[in-house]
């Protein structure tokens, strides 16, 4: 009787055990899947990027041109494709020589980075790159994929948010940007911006027929109180908005309203246009242009 309450007290000692272990190993699965679903990145992984290439300045901030940080395993980002932008603590006079600026941030070290600077990093993780080595960029993202924002605060890097790209045309990325970087820390000439003459423009937007991105050459001409727009292209699909808009004024930034009689778009942000002024050159940005950032104004002689 003695040895069989032994051997019921074994097997359930046994049965309990063996729970625990299958718990654990549950546990374990579990943390490893949130670990990699959350992708963590080191602090000197992130700190590396910061020094990936040569900073321009773009409309307030810095950044690494082009494509910013293109994932390379081969290289010190290991992470996936990466934008960084660098925000002056310290307000810029829109007069100055930024050519020089752009010298001086590049012999910063990493450390002086991050005093002068508030520093944004975009990563899309490696595991949403689809690899082609026959295109100029190799690594691509695939759709869907998340974009993580990271910042440097209180002496760590923070995750503040990540944004969920469906396709090419989302615009969770461009509001981000427009929204942070659109107000970025340079003082503004308060001046109208004040242009007469024939100007152009020829960049990229997305086709409205098929999504994709096509070139195309904006034409203004500007009198006193408006500017007059023609496009040129052969698809008379792309040719909307063509017409009269008016100009306005706010704190050294003009905006082209569409009041024409043509064919246009509903959305009044896609169908303006912003113009700014520095260092005696015009520049130029639109919702309707594939990227929402600012591009030289040319005459048109």
């Amino acid at each position: 009787m003695k040895s069989i309450k032994l051997l019921s007290i074994f097997f359930l000692l046994l049965i309990s055990c063996k729970k625990k272990e299958v718990y654990a190993q549950e546990l374990s699965k579990k943390e490893k899947k949130e670990v990699i679903s959350e992708t963590n990145y080191s602090k000197e992984s992130l700190d590396n990027l910061l020094k990936c290439g040569d900073y321009s300045y773009m409309d307030g901030y810095f950044t690494v041109p082009d494509n910013g940080c293109i994932y390379n395993p081969k290289t010190s980002n290991k992470l996936g494709n990466a934008e960084v932008y660098l925000i002056p603590k310290n307000r810029l006079n829109e007069n100055i020589d930024f050519e020089n600026e752009e010298s001086k941030v590049g012999k910063l070290n990493i450390d002086d980075l991050k005093k002068l600077y508030d520093i944004y990093v975009l990563i899309i993780d490696k595991r949403d790159l689809t690899y082609n080595p026959n295109m100029d960029i190799p690594y691509y993202p695939k759709y869907p994929h998340d974009q993580s924002i990271f910042k440097w605060t209180n002496g760590t890097w923070k995750k503040i948010l990540t944004l969920n790209i469906i396709n090419e045309n989302n615009n969770e990325y461009n509001n981000w940007k427009s929204n942070v970087l659109g107000n970025s820390n340079i003082k503004q000439s308060n001046q109208d911006v004040v242009l007469k003459g024939n100007y152009f423009i020829k960049t990229k937007v997305s086709s409205v027929e098929t999504g994709e991105p096509i070139e195309i050459t904006f034409y203004f001409s500007f009198e006193t109180s408006q500017a007059i727009l023609s496009i040129g292209t052969n698809d008379s699909l792309e040719a909307y908005c063509e017409g009269t808009y008016t100009i306005t004024q706010n704190k050294g930034v003009s905006k082209l309203i569409y009041n024409g009689e043509g064919t246009c778009t509903s959305d009044l942000e896609e169908s303006s246009f912003l113009i700014k002024k520095e260092k005696n050159q015009y520049y130029i940005k639109s919702k309707r242009f594939i990227d929402f950032e600012w591009y030289l104004l040319n005459r048109k002689y």
